[in-house]
């Protein structure tokens, strides 16, 4: 009976499968052909939201968008340790998130605005507009230990020395260490001057400050994207930099520089990692205790905003 069926289902023109039920013939010789093919494997799992790009588990791309549009619309208009975005920025039908002293801003703040604005960027693309369901207004308001601004801004008490632990307490983010960073990742600095500043990574740099493709022997350090500099506009704001650290000195580049960084393998002192695309974060939060700590108070004389050509 196969050698009948078989060759009748191989002269089935390919689309005729997709117009409609089944004739009944077609029915049969499918029926009798899984009786001696192998049994095919499960579908995969779907997410729930729709991704980012096919495939992608990082939010990389969006942060770049985010940053390409920052740059071209709010570059460089002056930077402010007290100044909170360079915007109000509309947190879809929940309201507005209130700038302060606006169009100045400052590093942590420039990396909150940057993922705001990625966030804001992929729910217009996607339509998936779930991402503002994730973490309610005043987690980016309040500086609690459930705010995820309390953690941008840095507070050792809640295991929080940047922007990517911020994002990986809050199931929106996973490590990478310095050697294997991508453009669009989080970084935050400590220098020998005893200041620091949070930044987005943009490339490896060699010591001319070259761009590189990949990590190797001959990077010095890294081009990045923040808000630093002077509050007069166009000699601070958000604008780039390039990294350098301090075991290579400050070497001449034609570039504005950030010399005197410390290299180290301890998050603690460069604190690395990257953001999840929306569908893999995990939702497991940071909880009120009942030993409540304190609310984050931001170390204005370490994030001084002050690069080596300011």
């Amino acid at each position: 009976m196969l050698k009948i069926l078989l060759p009748l289902l191989l002269l089935v023109p390919a689309g005729s499968y997709a117009a409609g039920p089944l004739p009944a013939l077609e029915a049969a010789n499918i029926l009798a052909l899984g009786e001696i093919l192998p049994a095919l494997p499960p579908a995969p799992d779907i997410p729930m939201r729709p991704a980012s790009r096919p495939g992608a588990k990082y939010f990389n791309a969006y942060v770049l968008k985010a940053v390409g549009f920052l740059y071209s619309g709010y570059g460089l208009l002056g930077y402010d340790i007290n100044s909170i975005l360079t915007h109000d920025i509309k947190y879809h039908t929940y309201g507005v998130i209130p700038a302060r002293h606006a169009p100045l801003t400052m590093c942590v703040a420039a990396q909150m605005e940057i993922i705001l604005t990625a966030c804001e960027i992929y729910a217009k693309e996607t339509g998936d507009y779930s991402v503002y369901s994730y973490l309610p207004k005043r987690s980016f308001e309040g500086l609690a230990i459930t705010d995820l601004k309390g953690h941008i801004w840095v507070n050792h008490a809640f295991n929080a020395y940047g922007t990517a632990d911020a994002l990986i307490n809050f199931g929106m983010g996973e490590r990478r260490t310095f050697e294997n960073l991508k453009a669009g990742d989080f970084v935050n600095i400590n220098r020998t001057t005893r200041t620091g500043h949070a930044v987005t990574f943009i490339a490896y740099i060699n010591k001319t400050g070259k761009i590189l493709p990949r990590y190797d022997s001959s990077v010095v350090g890294f081009k990045y994207f923040s808000s630093q500099g002077r509050a007069s506009a166009g000699e601070g704001g958000f604008d780039y930099r390039y990294a350098v650290f301090s075991d290579y000195g400050c070497p001449a580049m034609p570039y504005k520089r950030d010399c005197n960084v410390i290299y180290s393998a301890n998050q603690t002192m460069l604190n690395t990692g990257t953001m999840l695309s929306p569908e893999f974060w995990t939702g497991a939060l940071p909880q009120a205790s009942g030993e409540v700590l304190e609310e984050t108070v931001l170390n204005r004389s370490f994030f001084n905003g002050v690069t080596t050509d300011d």
